[in-house]
């Protein structure tokens, strides 16, 4: 699939009996404009019944080839998942190429990835995804059929395949172990004198990268652009919330509604990241008219995450960005009221301030008030304090400083540990 200016036909096919929602198209153009797709028409179906050997009627297709003439395609795209016999006699028939909505989110994660471990992840996700599509291709692999009995060799050559394939994937797979033990040690490392993890998620678009440049003041440089999965390899800065404290904030990959069941198994370990925050601030689009359902969406692959790990979700805070491009912000206030949410403006910095405290409030479920009395023999111990607390405070006596904090109770422990040990 070329980055041109390509002409597509783009198609959702249901049948009369299923529900569709209004903006799947909309969804699917805004993919194909991220590859330099044109849509030059989109085609909701809705089917009495799947042909099993070319997904839609003869009707449709009759329909459809007389479109591609006259409106000079060069591709047809299905918001729907077909099989691969049905891809190959679709393509025949109308003599264009045929792209599906997975195939088109792979071809996205594929130019996104810039980190190796992204690469590789995308790699296997590619991979899976071909290696699911090999079944039923004997005929088609084939160029004379087999003795009755005897193993022809359409199926020689997918056996064929299909072991390159099985074997490049166990490949891929030690290579993501083999980054995942050192992200592991990494993670050790800085959890050695840990601070308040804070993961941003949220649907694709809605700002995530934004947000993290506007959290860190724009230090860093993140990349952040107006398409969709603009950015998939998790970032993580350190934020520094007023009146003292700081924490990290961790931007992750957006969410989509049916993303590739590969892709989520591919990118599994980042997200698992997402568990072991303190908290989740979930990013919403307020100006999306979808943004209800992409609410849904983010949450229940949250909870199938979650459900995967055997691990609780932590506490969540209900975002909504880009009040400034809202056409009724007073409305969409009210009716997002019940999500105790925080609105703000990434681009413009409104409620960034009242974001921060919400999210100090949040986090001090976690990281609650302490306090220390340390000989001054032993202030040394005030340096790890700094780096592993919250709005450190301290007093100074004839013999001792009163410190103020706020820390985990992993975190206080440990300090308490060491202060007691060095009497």
């Amino acid at each position: 699939m070329k980055a041109d200016a390509t002409k597509a036909i783009l198609i959702s096919a249901k049948l009369k009996t299923e529900k569709g929602r209004e903006n799947e198209l909309e969804e699917l153009e805004s993919l194909c404009l991220t590859m330099g797709m044109k849509s030059a028409l989109k085609m909701r179906l809705r089917l009495h019944s799947y042909n099993s050997s070319t997904f839609i009627g003869r009707g449709k297709i009759e329909e459809i080839k007389a479109l591609i003439n006259e409106l000079g395609i060069n591709s047809i795209v299905f918001d729907n998942e077909i099989s691969p016999t049905q891809e190959r006699n679709l393509h025949q028939l109308l003599n264009t190429p045929i792209v599906t909505r997975t195939k088109l989110i792979l071809e996205i994660f594929s130019s996104r990835a810039r980190t190796r471990e992204g690469k590789l992840q995308v790699e296997l996700a590619n991979l899976s995804y071909n290696l699911s599509r090999l079944s039923g291709r004997g005929k088609f692999l084939s160029q004379q059929r087999g003795i009755i009995g005897a193993r022809g060799p359409g199926e020689r050559e997918i056996e064929y395949k299909r072991r390159i394939i099985q074997n490049k994937i166990v490949h891929l797979k030690n290579e993501i172990e083999s980054i995942k033990k050192e992200r592991a040690v990494q993670n050790k490392n800085r959890n050695a004198i840990p601070s308040p993890q804070v993961a941003i998620v949220g649907y694709t678009n809605t700002g995530k990268s934004t947000l993290l440049s506007r959290l860190t003041k724009g230090k860093h440089n993140i990349y952040a652009d107006n398409k969709l999965f603009a950015t998939l390899d998790p970032l993580t800065k350190r934020v520094d919330f007023q009146g003292g404290g700081t924490a990290l904030f961790t931007d992750t990959v957006g969410f989509i509604q049916k993303l590739p069941h590969m892709l989520i198994a591919a990118f599994r370990a980042t997200m698992e990241e997402i568990l072991d925050s303190d908290l989740i601030i979930h990013l919403h689009d307020i100006s999306s008219p979808q943004c209800m359902f992409q609410h849904e969406t983010v949450e229940n692959t949250l909870r199938e995450l979650a459900e995967i790990k055997k691990k609780p979700l932590p506490e969540i805070l209900n975002v909504f960005n880009k009040i400034d491009l809202a056409p009724n912000g007073k409305y969409l206030r009210k009716k997002f009221s019940g999500f105790n949410p925080v609105f703000i403006s990434a681009a413009t910095g409104k409620g960034i301030k009242e974001l921060l405290r919400a999210t100090k409030k949040r986090l001090q479920k976690r990281w609650k008030p302490r306090k220390l009395k340390i000989p001054l023999k032993q202030c040394n111990i005030l340096h790890e304090i700094y780096k592993s607390s919250m709005d450190v405070r301290t007093r100074s006596f004839n013999k001792t400083v009163l410190v103020k904090f706020a820390a985990t109770d992993e975190n206080y422990a440990r300090i308490s540990s060491k202060l007691l040990s060095e009497i």
